[in-house]
């Protein structure tokens, strides 16, 4: 990411260049290669937004570096944050029902310690999560179970 003070010296604006939002609360570029300082500026205005009290971030020319992310045109970044937006409420669901999941275990008689990596499946009680080797995400192995390993370590 670079800093504002390096992001000053670009060569003139062309009809290639791309905007990136700066923040210099976080001293870094947060979201990166807009094709419209227009679209900078709206993605500059939710980031600052989402804090209390509101930064100042801004949209500012994009110097390019090896470290640049792909290019993406305005659909593929809106689908990119939609998934991420999907993804993050399935991730909550999943917790929210961990959690009751282990409150009606616990109320079972089932518990572990606030250390402890409890690995008995939250579905069917399989003791433990068999993995598939090179495949960490794949199904438990055990024949009875089956389940994925977020049933499993909660």
């Amino acid at each position: 990411m670079t800093k504002a003070s390096e992001q000053q010296a670009s060569a003139g604006v062309h009809s290639q260049t791309r905007w990136d939002v700066y923040c210099p609360e976080e001293d870094l570029n947060v979201i990166m290669l807009f094709p419209s300082k227009h679209a900078a500026n709206q993605a500059a205005d939710e980031h600052n937004a989402q804090f209390s009290p509101a930064h100042t971030a801004g949209a500012v020319v994009h110097t390019p570096s090896d470290e640049d992310p792909p290019y993406l045109t305005e659909v593929q970044r809106q689908a990119f944050k939609e998934n991420a937006a999907d993804l993050e409420a399935a991730e909550e669901q999943l917790r929210t029902a961990q959690q009751k999941a282990y409150a009606r275990l616990k109320e079972a008689g089932i518990s572990r310690s606030n250390d402890d990596v409890f690995e008995t499946c939250l579905a069917c009680g399989c003791p433990a999560y068999v993995a598939t080797p090179h495949h960490p995400a794949a199904a438990c192995r055990r024949e009875h179970c089956g389940h994925s390993v977020d049933w499993h370590r909660w």
